[in-house]
């Protein structure tokens, strides 16, 4: 009874450890998978499209009359979106975007089960329930003090230098002591 249950709490251990990373990011990689496979077969309502503009500085630029299909993602605020479509057109680059909700479900149930099985609270329900004897995860007592410093003129220093300096080059060219070759007729 005591290795089962020994065994038990070491899986436990485990998941928590790097488990549930690894089961995150096998979800987050499927919603990825349905969702690329939902826009090739333009299975998605095209009133939640976003477009973005973006102008393009290059000469010489193709114009295209119709979108073309791409893949990819940027985050912008903490939500997540997908390319959709493209085009160039007048010198900007249009880009139809939808916003990938299940990733970003995915990704805030990621974060606050690490949160969780770590113990970290956040702000908003921070003495609920904790005592006051807690870690604080800031940093702000390793944070090393800055001190000003005063850098006198450099004038004096100045003149020396360009007084040095202009003394060193020489003024006439010197002559060269290898000849260059001949050309060959």
């Amino acid at each position: 009874m005591r290795k089962t249950a020994a065994i038990f709490l070491q899986f436990i251990l485990l998941f928590n450890i790097a488990g549930y990373r690894a089961w995150f990011y096998y979800a987050e990689r499927n919603a990825d998978i349905k969702m690329e496979a939902s826009l090739d077969n333009n299975e998605y309502n095209e009133a939640d499209l976003i477009t973005l503009r973006v102008p393009l500085n290059m000469p010489y630029q193709i114009e295209n009359a119709r979108f073309e299909r791409v893949n990819g993602e940027f985050s912008f605020e903490g939500k997540i979106y997908k390319y959709v479509k493209r085009r160039i057109s007048n010198g900007s680059l249009i880009l139809l975007c939808l916003p990938d909700v299940q990733k970003m479900h995915l990704k805030n149930a990621k974060t606050a089960y690490g949160n969780y099985a770590n113990d970290i609270t956040s702000s908003s329900n921070k003495n609920m329930g904790h005592s006051d004897t807690q870690k604080n995860h800031s940093g702000s007592e390793y944070e090393a003090f800055l001190f000003g410093f005063r850098i006198p003129s450099m004038l004096p220093l100045k003149s020396l230098i360009t007084d040095h300096t202009s003394a060193v080059l020489p003024e006439l060219p010197m002559a060269s002591l290898i000849k260059p070759p001949r050309a060959l007729a």
